[in-house]
C-alpha cells in the first residue's frame, strides 16, 4: 500500500516536472478593457492551437466568446500565424543539425463594424531543435511539440498584450461615449 502510494505521489512530481519544464504554466484571469468582454475570435485555423489557448485564457477572463461577429463587441483577428524552420549548422560528419523553429503571429482588433481600434500587431517565438540523422522521424514530432508549445506561449503573450495599458486605453476611449458639442448661440441670443 505504501509503496503503491509513494508510486503515485512520483508519478504527480514527474508529470509536473514535465509541464513546468515544457513552458506549461497555468495563466489565470487577465484582466482586459469591458469591451473585450464580448468577443469574436476570427482565424483561418478554429480548431488549431492557438486558437484554443486563446478560447482557453479569454475564459478564464471571464470573456464571452461568440460565435458570429455581428453578436460581439469586438473581434480578435488573426491575420497570420506561420510556422518555419531554418537550417542553423550541420555537424563535420553530417551526422547532426540544428534548426531554427519560428512560429510568427499577427493580430488586430477591430468592432463589430470594423473600425479597427489596435492595428497589425505581430508576436514571434524562437526555439532551436538538434536532429540526429538516426532519429529523423523523432525530430519531426518533437518539432510538432515544440511549435504547439510555441502557439501556447503566443497565446499568452497575445493575451498580454490585450491587458496592456496602452491596448486597454485605445479600446476604451474608442467605445467611450462622447459628450454632444455645445451649441452655437446665435448673434441675436447674445
Amino acid at each position: 500500500m505504501v509503496m503503491q502510494k509513494g508510486w503515485r505521489l512520483g508519478l504527480a512530481i514527474l508529470c509536473t516536472s514535465v509541464l513546468i519544464g515544457c513552458g506549461f504554466h497555468a495563466q489565470g484571469e487577465v484582466p482586459l478593457a469591458p469591451p473585450l468582454k464580448k468577443l469574436y475570435i476570427q482565424t483561418d485555423d478554429p480548431y488549431g492551437t492557438l486558437c484554443r489557448d486563446l478560447q482557453q485564457n479569454m475564459k478564464l477572463s471571464h470573456v464571452e466568446l461568440v460565435d458570429r461577429p455581428d453578436a460581439a463587441d469586438t473581434i480578435l483577428a488573426i491575420t497570420h500565424d506561420d510556422a518555419t524552420q531554418t537550417l542553423l549548422s550541420v555537424s563535420g560528419t553530417q551526422q547532426t543539425r540544428q534548426y531554427n523553429l519560428v512560429v510568427t503571429v499577427t493580430f488586430n482588433v477591430s468592432d463589430n463594424k470594423g473600425n479597427t481600434l489596435i492595428g497589425d500587431q505581430s508576436l514571434q517565438e524562437t526555439r532551436a531543435i538538434t536532429v540526429q540523422s538516426n532519429q529523423i522521424l523523432g525530430s519531426s514530432n518533437e518539432a510538432s511539440l515544440y511549435y504547439q508549445q510555441m502557439r501556447h506561449i503566443l497565446a499568452t503573450a497575445i493575451m498580454n498584450r490585450l491587458s496592456s495599458t496602452d491596448v486597454t486605453t485605445t479600446i476604451n476611449d474608442a467605445f467611450a461615449v462622447k459628450p454632444p458639442l455645445p451649441k452655437k448661440k446665435k448673434k441675436h441670443e447674445a
